[in-house]
């Protein structure tokens, strides 16, 4: 800018070609403004401060990659007490003995068959529709998922420590390299069946339970009220339905209505607490066993030197 304006006070500038004026215009305004075309925009005037999106940002499932980038950027962004709490908190997915993370496609985790282990919680939603037996039968659909996973991760793992630790060079003699295989193999099949018995079992299959209860409690009171009751006989009777039939439909629907909503909404937040959770209890103590027992220290893996590293800060 300091230079057109040198030329402009020795002598006339020249019109500029028409798409240049255009594009100097364009790039003034200011979002949300209207400006004549062809008024002079300000020379020195500073460029307008990115606007934040507007609107309710939503996240419902997990993005790889972005948690760890998400987490810097809502504690810088928020300072509040909620943030440093949660800033207290590790929710990353564990490492390998090598300290890779996965990058691979695993179909037990990335593809269709990772929602077999929400068969409990869609079994849970739809409670009042199933036969008698309905409900347990989707605990075993997915638990039988959990002990597959659980089987493949620690054949997956065993096989990996095999293939790297048999042939790094420099590994003392006095480690028992095939009981640190082992180990390690062991370590990450007891990781994935507690993890998955929580994340994917217990925590959502007890959260849509009790939102499917609250829910039939909570219309079988309002049910109680004369007007309510005569509203829903009169709605019944307006789609040709007997009455008594409408409103058992009418409860049988909404709760499990309401527990097909919730599934989304709880995914990630289950996932996230779990980790923390085994972040701060299961995970150092398999490790430790891995590092100091088991000889991975000696062995020089990475996951023990980042363990050492760790207990000196």
């Amino acid at each position: 800018m300091q230079r057109v304006a040198t030329l402009s006070a020795t002598r006339p500038a020249a019109a500029p070609p028409l798409h240049r004026r255009r594009l100097h215009v364009a790039a003034a305004t200011q979002p949300g403004q209207d400006q004549q075309r062809g008024a002079p925009a300000a020379p020195d005037a500073p460029p307008a401060p990115p606007q934040p999106p507007k609107g309710v940002q939503l996240e419902l499932f997990e993005t790889k990659g972005t948690d760890a980038a998400a987490a810097s950027t809502s504690s810088q962004d928020s300072g509040g007490p909620w943030a440093q709490l949660l800033s207290s908190f590790d929710f990353s997915e564990p490492t390998s003995f090598d300290g890779e993370e996965k990058t691979e496609y695993d179909p037990l985790r990335d593809g269709p068959l990772r929602y077999l282990g929400y068969a409990n919680e869609l079994g849970e939603a739809f409670a009042a529709w199933l036969f008698a037996g309905g409900v347990p039968l989707s605990y075993a659909v997915a638990i039988g998922y959990v002990l597959f996973d659980t089987a493949d991760k620690y054949r997956k793992t065993l096989d990996d420590a095999r293939g790297k630790l048999s042939a790094r060079p420099g590994i003392p003699a006095s480690v028992d390299l095939e009981r640190l295989i082992s180990t390690i193999g062991l370590e990450r099949g007891v990781d994935t069946l507690v993890w998955q018995l929580i994340a994917s079992v217990a925590a959502p299959g007890y959260t849509i339970h009790t939102v499917v209860a609250l829910a039939t409690a909570a219309l079988a009171q309002a049910e109680e009220a004369e007007q309510v009751a005569a509203a829903l006989g009169q709605a019944g009777a307006a789609l040709g339905m007997e009455p008594a039939v409408f409103i058992e439909t009418f409860n049988k629907s909404v709760p499990t209505a309401l527990g097909l909503l919730a599934i989304p909404f709880i995914v990630h937040p289950i996932d996230a607490a779990v980790h923390a959770l085994l972040n701060a209890t299961l995970r150092p103590a398999l490790r430790r066993y891995i590092c100091d027992a088991a000889g991975g220290a000696q062995a020089g893996l990475v996951v023990c030197q980042q363990c050492h590293e760790e207990r000196r800060n």
